[in-house]
């Protein structure tokens, strides 16, 4: 997965929430925009929580974005 193509989610107007799926099958629900930064680098994302913790995940690790559990967009690791 591209950082341009979890950006064009978490910028849709109107915002949508969506999970983040990784290549281990593991999903990462991003209810609101402020869910989710990046490391300057662009390679790590951070996914938080409602309970002020966090996920690391290597952008290349996610291979999918669902909303509502349809398949919207899917990538490559590479």
């Amino acid at each position: 997965m591209t950082v341009q193509a979890i950006q064009n989610f978490l910028q849709a107007a109107p915002f949508r929430p969506f999970t983040l799926v990784t290549a281990s099958g593991k999903n990462y629900r991003v209810p609101h925009p402020d869910y989710v930064a990046f490391f300057p680098s662009r390679r790590v994302a951070f996914v938080f929580t409602d309970e002020e913790l966090f996920d690391a995940l290597d952008v290349l690790t996610i291979t999918e974005i669902t909303h509502s559990g349809a398949r919207r967009k899917r990538g490559r690791a590479a």
